[in-house]
């Protein structure tokens, strides 16, 4: 029976992000004022010259949009719904023939790259992070996990380039572009899917190369090998190849799974930039196209094909999970707050036990020195002044906000690193534009390669401008699109993700349910339409823009911290003796989610760096700003894969791009140890002798881990 209400669930989860996303569909072309409607209407009486009539007009709109402007609001948006049933989105202004013959051929041609990639990104996961495993600690595995850090912070499309200038216009063996040879006759046979596979084999190893998890694996296979069952294999006497693959990897494999198939989803919609690099004519060509086109009904039809592609393969991972591992019954799949039943169950069971639940035998003094215990070894900066002077006061806090956290990111070897870039890209966003040369037209020799003059240390480009200045200029609006996308994105998924799990209840299902709907929805996709509209000029507005995509994965891990922190036992001492809402939450929940905000929001910086750069290199977002993926964008327009005599004019932004990304996921593996108690008491230079003493044993293990993990 819960077997049946989980599957139940989940399908009903399904068809309501769906039709989220019809629905979105629907008000985006039905009630955005100037919007997509008026423009199809405009684009009508353009082609006719003027000469249509308003009955006609109507009409027209209707056969092209599926959305009659005359009707009444509801029953135009039931008959969108089915027509969307049937697979009827209207007509393609721009193709000039219904939309489903547009798209519905070239969705098998995206699903083929993206389904290649993923196995052959499996593949790599499986060796690569196994590999590290078993040679866990030595050089091998720290140079190995540099390297896969490395790889996971290159945006895919920037392989994608490096691969097209050095295997396409370098060889002749991989096209430069297209699904085949237009010479051959499509059909199965030899010549043809050979072909087919040499135009698939780059954009398939961009994405293979940068959409897997390494590392994540490589973690799993190490807790694994600690088991008891692999000790029993080895004293039986089983071959290491058998214990190696069977008894480690495949368990190491089997928690990726479900995020494997979202990985699929993920490449999927990825699949907009890369076939634009590429020519590839899959959908996410097509819905490019149908974006600079302002084809809106094409636009809103692949948004809604999108969706519905991620929502199947989720769901098939999902329902696929315990048929491959017996062991996860979907009764704990997904961990819900109290619901409403449980708490009426509890406060029966009060009344029959004298007011006391047979479950929650403590007292409230027990709690309470619970709490004093669970409060020793969190992070706090309470401080006593009453024994302090104000300039002793004022040190303290000094020392335990600034210079402790300081003293711990130096010790990481990583967040030192990590921490280092980004020091440089903040001094070169606040007084770059102090240091280079305005950019101008012929300041320099017309494509000066690196390093011959070291007056312009990364070359000029084809009209003589610098390039290094080019770079230094474009990370002021970065940072700030960055930084103010990453608020946003910290700002819904607290609220979304804190109170969902906090008050629980009917509160949480529905944001809850809203978080679902908008992490199923391919956020690029949607950010895509959305840009289009909107046209999004300062990097600030920009930045919200992008945090569409961002938010519901931090607000979901967000909610299921909370779960955990508010059945606490100083958390409910708080309750019981009557606390504020607000103080709790900032001093009991807060505190503890400091290391998920922190690396959260870190991590939303570099995924709103890698969207905005690729969209701004496709020119979905207007060139108002300066911009690595203007310079991308332009670099490509101006043949810098045509020959080595230009390519340095890609490689300057590229350069940029992948050091930030990879500061930043430098920087978000090492600063878990901030948050780490005893590496507070340890590094605080006003920390009292006896706290250290109290934490000194257990501090020894959490730095020996921490070590090991750096």
């Amino acid at each position: 029976m819960v077997e049946k209400n989980y599957y139940v669930r989940r399908i009903a989860q399904a068809l309501v992000t769906v039709w989220a996303a019809i629905t979105f569909s629907f008000a985006t072309v039905r009630l955005i004022p100037g919007g997509p409607m008026d423009y199809i209407a405009a684009q009508i009486r353009q082609r006719s010259g003027g000469a249509v009539s308003s009955t006609r007009l109507n009409q027209m709109v209707e056969m092209y949009s599926n959305v009659n402007p005359d009707k009444p609001m509801l029953q135009a948006y039931v008959e969108y719904i089915v027509s969307v049933a049937q697979f009827d989105f209207g007509r393609s202004i721009f193709y000039a023939q219904p939309v489903w013959d547009v798209l519905g051929p070239a969705i098998p041609w995206t699903m083929f790259v993206s389904l290649f990639a993923l196995v052959i990104g499996t593949i790599m996961v499986f060796l690569i992070g196994g590999f590290l495993a078993v040679h866990e600690g030595d050089a091998w595995d720290i140079v190995g996990s540099y390297f896969v850090i490395f790889s996971d912070a290159v945006p895919y499309y920037i392989v994608g380039l490096v691969l097209l200038f050095m295997l396409g216009f370098g060889t002749e063996f991989f096209p430069n572009g297209g699904r085949y040879d237009n010479a051959l006759t499509p059909g199965f046979n030899v010549e043809f899917m050979a072909s087919v596979l040499r135009h698939a084999a780059l954009p398939i190893m961009s994405f293979a190369l940068t959409s897997w998890g390494g590392l994540e694996f490589r973690a799993h296979c190490t807790r694994i090998i600690g088991e008891d069952y692999v000790d029993v294999a080895e004293l039986r006497g089983l071959p290491d190849s058998r214990i190696q693959l069977r008894y480690i990897g495949w368990n190491s494999m089997l928690p990726m799974y479900t995020g494997l198939m979202a990985g699929l989803a993920s490449l999927f919609g990825g699949s907009v930039i890369m076939e634009q690099i590429f020519r590839y004519r899959g959908m996410g060509f097509y819905f490019y196209e149908a974006t600079m086109a302002r084809d809106y009904t094409t636009v809103m039809a692949a948004v809604i094909l999108f969706t519905i592609v991620t929502v199947v393969g989720l769901l098939i991972a999902d329902f696929t999970y315990g048929f491959i591992d017996p062991r996860a019954g979907h009764t704990q799949r997904e961990s819900f707050s109290r619901s409403y039943r449980e708490r009426l169950q509890r406060f029966l069971n009060r009344l029959r036990g004298g007011g006391a639940d047979e479950t929650e035998t403590e007292t409230i003094d027990d709690r309470i020195e619970g709490n004093r215990i669970s409060a020793s070894g969190a992070m706090s900066f309470d401080v006593d002044s009453s024994d302090f002077s104000r300039g002793e006061y004022i040190r303290e806090r000094i020392d335990q906000s600034l210079l402790t956290p300081f003293r711990i990111i130096w010790t990481s070897p990583r967040a030192r690193v990590g921490a280092i870039i980004l020091g440089v890209f903040g001094f070169l966003g606040l007084f770059g534009p102090y240091i280079v040369p305005e950019v101008r037209p012929m300041q320099g020799p017309i494509l000066l390669q690196p390093l011959e003059n070291m007056r312009y240390p990364l070359g000029t480009d084809d009209i003589g401008r610098d390039l290094l200045a080019q770079q230094v200029l474009a990370t002021r609006p970065m940072l700030i699109m960055m930084l103010s996308g990453a608020m946003f994105t910290l700002g819904l998924a607290i609220f979304f993700g804190v109170t969902s799990g906090y008050l629980g209840g009917v509160i949480d299902k529905v944001l809850m349910t809203v978080t679902d709907v908008m992490m199923n929805i391919p956020g690029l996709a949607l950010v895509i339409v959305l840009a289009v509209i909107l046209e999004p000029k300062s990097p600030v507005f920009v930045g919200f823009v992008l945090a569409i995509d961002n938010w519901p994965r931090l607000a979901r891990q967000l909610r299921s911290q909370v779960l955990t922190i508010r059945g606490e036992s100083h958390v409910e001492a708080s309750r019981v003796l009557g606390l504020p809402t607000s103080s709790i939450l900032s001093k009991n929940v807060m505190s503890r989610l400091m290391p998920m905000l922190t690396m959260g929001t870190v991590g939303s910086m570099r995924n709103i760096l890698m969207e905005s750069v690729g969209l701004y290199f496709i020119g979905v977002l207007p060139f108002t700003t300066s911009n690595w993926g203007v310079i991308l964008n332009i670099a490509r327009n101006g043949g810098a894969l045509s020959g080595m005599d230009r390519f340095h004019w890609l490689l300057a932004p590229i350069l940029f791009i992948v050091t930030m990304t990879y500061g930043l996921q430098l920087f978000a593996q090492g600063t878990d140890r901030l948050f780490n108690p005893r590496l507070r008491a340890r590094h605080a230079a006003t920390v009292s002798t006896d706290d250290m003493e109290g934490g000194r044993g257990g501090s020894e293990g959490g730095d020996g881990a921490a070590s090991a993990a750096d």
